[in-house]
């Protein structure tokens, strides 16, 4: 498994309908939301193995995910525990996880406490996913695994592709975002501005 396989089994219809159901969140948000966090989220994953405090139970942690069955990803997600998926969301932020949300949703135009709620059920199969992909390694090679994905352009390109027109156009300046009402911003520029100013 790659970052290609994370996103399309991420952005597959299933996966859609399976997060939605679980944060009773509608499919176009739970595709906006994910447009923005997935690169927060890598981001995040890379600078928990990157440190001296959390970089092992982050290991274990992976290890733990890879070993759920996600092969049928609709069954997954009918199990899934949001509760858990809260805690993983609030581990990877960390201290920035509220402030990180809230940018999220003012990102995506989605309202925040549904994309607190879409991210906190698509954790688990996010977390199991990665943990698939890194199969097991550690330390310095993991780190510069993850690196390299938050560091492929391809990222970004892909869930644009992936999403087609879900994030194409930013909120009129002063409006207020409203859940499934509002287009959520460029996939590439609120990512990157995302990037450039959290999780430092």
């Amino acid at each position: 498994m790659d970052v290609s396989s994370i996103l399309t089994t991420l952005l597959s219809t299933s996966s859609v309908n399976g997060i939605g159901k679980a944060a009773d969140a509608s499919s176009a948000d739970v595709k906006n939301v994910l447009a923005q966090a997935v690169p927060v989220l890598l981001q995040a994953a890379s600078k928990q193995t990157g440190s001296a405090a959390s970089g092992k139970g982050f290991e274990q942690a992976l290890a733990e995910h890879a070993k759920d069955d996600t092969s049928n990803v609709a069954s997954f997600l009918k199990k899934v525990d949001v509760n858990d998926g809260a805690k993983i969301i609030a581990h990877l932020l960390g201290s920035s996880s509220a402030a990180t949300t809230k940018s999220i949703s003012k990102a995506s135009g989605v309202d925040s406490k549904t994309t607190a709620a879409i991210l906190a059920a698509a954790a688990p199969l996010f977390m199991s996913l990665l943990g698939q992909m890194t199969n097991g390694q550690s330390g310095s090679q993991l780190s510069s695994l993850l690196g390299g994905l938050v560091g492929n352009a391809n990222v970004t390109s892909l869930l644009g592709s992936l999403l087609g027109g879900a994030a194409s156009a930013k909120p009129a300046s002063g409006s207020k975002p409203a859940s499934g009402n509002k287009p959520a911003s460029t996939t590439a520029s609120v990512v990157g501005g995302l990037l450039g100013s959290l999780l430092k």
